[in-house]
Parts: structure tokens; C-alpha cells; sequence
């Protein structure tokens, strides 16, 4: 089954742009790039702090925000719901009456209410498919903390939605603790935004990037931070990086830290130029599905690191683009980073590296989830 000529998928996540920026925003934003860029018409429903529906048109998607009661209501401290689904309730109702093609959900809650819908629609007519894009590798102490994210997970799957993955590592986790098979789908990167610079371009002193959100405990700044010290013992001139943080405190503390210096990577340009001038980009995470800073710091033409047994371990395929670091401890880790950061002298590294990533564009990835749609919908 091929589906339709102009596919009407509608996305569904708790957050967007402005109020939240991370990976799963931008996977979003950029599936949606590419399906409009081959004639498909995208909605994305998500909620919003404030307290009526706004639907906006932006870049050719359509938006349609939904108010999320805030701060959190007894009845959902009594009930353990969780907060990032207090606008599904208003939402359901407008996706009942036009779900669209396809309801593709990046979250648990709202993969729960898109079979909800999808049920509810069936007893009228040809149901949506529901397809679930887990954006992580959860584990069952999150999944269970909060009403619906288990559910989400677990009841959507045996319900016949479609699962997707980010990685190896994220679908053997989901496997492994919820006996969810899923589609693996690595999440696209924005090849033309992201593009490697000229070779004088890069600091004259060895310089380490981090991209990720300090303020995230998965990302593990300190183990950075004590793997740095260590190597500044014999590259004195050796730099980091580092996205700033939202605490003002934070960030001076930070800014006091022998050889690091923090930054606004907010804006793409200045996260591209950012990963052109670096050395080598460093991903200490643990819990990491895939690791997009990774993928977008290859596409500039700079080499990363790592740990083994993650997700970003399927994106550094070898030691001519980066290095895995085979344990999470700061020795391990620093070895790691003084490896790449010899190999990023090597004038041939950058194209390694962009080759590196060259499958995972947003067209080839619009055009893997249109697949999968027809796919889902012939279910």
C-alpha cells in the first residue's frame, strides 16, 4: 500500500519552539522541513503555557497550541498524571474531529491519546494510523513515575502502533524492558545548515566543544569537566566550550573553570560555527539514544567522542571521525579526547566525517517516514 499522493500527518509533542529547544523539538521541526519540501501538509498539536488555542502558520507548518493548566492541579498530584499532558483533554477533542492521515506522536502521553482517538474514530470510519516515535532509551523507573508514559509505551504498542527508535542501543532498550519491538529511525540531520568550514577557520588553540544542555545530570558536564583538568596537565593551552547555562550561577561557575568559557549556542548559525571552529565535540552522556550533537558536529567536518554502549557510539562508526571511550570515568575519557584531537589535524578528517552522516538528511528521512506511514496505515 502506497497511501496518499499528499500525506496530512499530524504531529504530536507536549512542547515546541519557543518555549523548549531540544532534540525531539528539532527532529520535529526538521521531519516537517522535509515533508513539506515533497508536497505533504504537516499540523503539529502541542500545548503551551498559556491559556487560549493558538494556531499559527510557521515556515509552512501549521501549529496549533493547546493551553496547559499550570501550575500543576490537585487533581493531577492526586492521579500522578503527568503534567506535559494537561493540554491533551482539549486537544483529543480537535483531533477527533480531523486526526489527519496519520497521528505521529513523540511522546508517551500523546501516543496515548492518539490511540485513544484512533479507536474512538474507527467506530465511525477509517481510523488514522498511529505511529510512536520513542526519542528516547527509557527506563521503567521514569516510564512508571507518572500516569500515561507507561501506557504510552507499553498498551499503544499491543494496540498495533506503529514504535520507531533512534538506535540499536534505543531499541534493545525498549525491548529488553518493555518487550516493545520497534522500526529504528535515526533522526535527520540538517546537511545544508550544517556544513563544514574552511580549515583556517578552527581555533588556533585545541578546542573541545559541548552542545548539549549543561543542566541536564544525563550529560555528565562534571565527568567533562574532570577529564579536561587532566589533560590540561599536558596540553596547558587545551580549551572548552560550552553551551551556557540557564542559572547565573552556574554559568559563573563555570566561566571560573581553568579553560572554559561559555556560550549561547541557541541560534543554528551560531551552534554551526561553534562545531566548525571546535577541535573535536564531546558527548560524555550516559542514557543517549542517539546523540544529534554528534551527528551535526560530523556534518561540520569535526571529530567526536564518546562512550561505548550509546547511542552515539552507532554515529562514531570508527576512529577516522572520532573515538569511543570504552568506560564512563574521566582517564578512559580523556584518553578518548587527546586520540581525536590528534586525528582532527588530520586534513582528510573533515570529509571522513561528513561522510560519514551523509544518509541521515532531512529528504531521506521525510521520505523513511512517509514509508512508514503507508506502511502503518496498511496495518
Amino acid at each position: 500500500m502506497t497511501g496518499p499522493a499528499s500525506w496530512r500527518p499530524t504531529l504530536l509533542h507536549p512542547t515546541f519552539w519557543p518555549e523548549v529547544r531540544r532534540g525531539s523539538e528539532r527532529a520535529i521541526r526538521l521531519l516537517a522541513d522535509g515533508l513539506l519540501a515533497d508536497g505533504h501538509r504537516p499540523r503539529l498539536v502541542c500545548g503551551h503555557p498559556g491559556r487560549t488555542v493558538r494556531r499559527d502558520v510557521e515556515d509552512g507548518l501549521a501549529v496549533v497550541r493547546w493551553p496547559r493548566p499550570r501550575p500543576v492541579t490537585a487533581y493531577q498530584w492526586r492521579t500522578r498524571l503527568d503534567p506535559l499532558a494537561a493540554h491533551l483533554p482539549l486537544a483529543a477533542l480537535g483531533l477527533l474531529a480531523d486526526p489527519g492521515d496519520v497521528l505521529h506522536a513523540f511522546y508517551p502521553t500523546d501516543a496515548l491519546a492518539a490511540a485513544r482517538v484512533a479507536r474512538l474514530r474507527a467506530r465511525t470510519g477509517r481510523p488514522p494510523a498511529v505511529v510512536h516515535s520513542v526519542m528516547g532509551p527509557p527506563d521503567r523507573a521514569w516510564a512508571v513515575a507518572l500516569r500515561g508514559r507507561r501506557e504510552g509505551i507499553v498498551d499503544v504498542a499491543r494496540g498495533g502502533a506503529t514504535v520507531t527508535t533512534l538506535s540499536r542501543f534505543a531499541a534493545d532498550r525498549l525491548w529488553r524492558t518493555f518487550a516493545v519491538r520497534s522500526v529504528i529511525v535515526p533522526p535527520p540531520v540538517d546537511l545544508d545548515a550544517f556544513t563544514p568550514g574552511d580549515d583556517d577557520g578552527r581555533h588556533d588553540d585545541p578546542t573541545l566543544l559541548f552542545a548539549s544542555d549543561p543542566d541536564a545530570p544525563a550529560k555528565r558536564v562534571g565527568l567533562l569537566l574532570d577529564a579536561l583538568a587532566l589533560l590540561r596537565r599536558r596540553r596547558p593551552d587545551l580549551r572548552l566550550v560550552l553551551q551556557r547555562p540557564r542559572s547565573d550561577a552556574d554559568r559563573a561557575a563555570l566561566d571560573r573553570v581553568p579553560g572554559v568559557r561559555t556560550v549561547d549556542l541557541d541560534d543554528r548559525t551560531a551552534l554551526r560555527d561553534a562545531y566548525r571552529r571546535a577541535w573535536v565535540t564531546v558527548l560524555p552522556s550516559e542514557n543517549e539514544a542517539f546523540g544529534l550533537v554528534v551527528a551535526e558536529s560530523l556534518a561540520c567536518g569535526t571529530p567526536a567522542v564518546a562512550f561505548a554502549g550509546e547511542g552515539p557510539a552507532e554515529v562514531v562508526t570508527g576512529p577516522d571521525v572520532g573515538r569511543i571511550a570504552p568506560t564512563p570515568d574521566p582517564d578512559a575519557l580523556a584518553r578518548a579526547i587527546d586520540d581525536a584531537l590528534e586525528s582532527a589535524t588530520d586534513p582528510a578528517t573533515r570529509d571522513r566525517c561528513r561522510a560519514a552522516v551523509g544518509h541521515l538528511g532531512v529528504a531521506d528521512h521525510a521520505r523513511r517516514v512517509v514509508d512508514l506511514y503507508a506502511a502503518a496505515l496498511g496495518r
